[in-house]
């Protein structure tokens, strides 16, 4: 891609005084004419580049475009966390871009991240939304709730986003012609359709919460001070300790309360408790 060339172009002449077309043309495999044709560009884009044709000829910078050599190492080290873990979590194919930016920069092998797990979000899926988004085109695709069942969706995409730990597609369903908010673990096969038509409505969003107030024992009081230090606590008598926590999906909170066993209760709403006995129960008698 011509943008990926001529940011690494950019950041290349940046660490070095000059360099020729030739190395340029040799680095990224392509000939010294497009090379030139990248310099022309860089120069209509505002940014200081030139180029000398001979013996001791080469494309340079002017001397006065400089940049912070601390900020850029500090830039360069955020650039690497963040490509990591969108690599990490399946939101995007980063490896090509990370090992094309790190022959301009000295990348250690100093971080290695994989937040993946079973049922994320598939590169597939985000690419296909990410054309979308980008194209403005409907999508249909099928939607699977937390009892299983499946859905088929005709929607307009408006956006991607985090909250509350999870991933959400915000699309506006044409059938029922509201807004939707799709956790995006649960969206699957992705198919483009045709050009959204007019104007949609101005967006609502009304993120899924579930609150839900639990007691945790004096085990893991420890937890106090790292995961609960932002929350309001209420200590008891006997050294155990309660609070109220919100989770977007019934998911999430399955999976916090699980590893803590017995040294967590919940005190209400009574629906989530009674959910919960049922959906271990089937669990365990699944194991039998």
């Amino acid at each position: 891609m011509q943008i990926i060339r001529l940011l690494q172009t950019t950041l290349i002449l940046l660490n070095r005084k000059k360099v020729t077309a030739k190395e340029l043309a040799e680095r990224f495999e392509v000939t010294p004419r497009t090379i030139y044709r990248d310099v022309d560009v860089l120069s209509l884009a505002g940014i200081p580049v030139y180029s000398v044709k001979g013996r001791n000829g080469g494309i340079y910078l002017e001397e006065s475009f400089q940049v912070d050599n601390t900020l850029m190492e500090q830039e360069q080290d955020d650039l690497l966390l963040a490509l990591h873990l969108l690599q990490s979590i399946g939101l995007a194919d980063t490896e090509k871009l990370m090992e094309k930016l790190g022959s301009v920069y000295d990348w250690s092998d100093w971080l290695s991240v994989d937040l993946s797990q079973e049922g994320s979000t598939s590169s597939e899926t985000f690419l296909q939304l990410k054309q979308a988004l980008f194209s403005e085109k409907e999508i249909q695709f099928t939607y699977y709730t937390e009892y299983g069942q499946t859905r088929l969706i005709k929607a307009a995409p408006k956006r991607i986003l985090y909250k509350y730990q999870t991933w959400y597609l915000l699309a506006y369903q044409l059938d029922q012609e509201k807004w939707q908010l799709y956790p995006l673990q649960r969206v699957k096969q992705v198919v483009l359709g045709e050009k959204i038509h007019g104007t949609l409505p101005p967006e609502e969003l009304d993120f899924p919460r579930i609150a839900v107030r639990l007691r945790f024992s004096k085990r893991i009081a420890y937890k106090r001070y790292d995961e609960f230090a932002d929350l309001p606590l209420v200590d008891n008598p006997d050294s155990s300790f309660e609070t109220t926590m919100e989770f977007a999906v019934f998911d999430d909170l399955y999976r916090f309360l699980l590893p803590l066993g017995k040294n967590v209760q919940i005190l209400e709403p009574q629906w989530v408790k009674e959910k919960i006995v049922a959906y271990t129960q089937s669990f365990l008698e699944n194991q039998l």
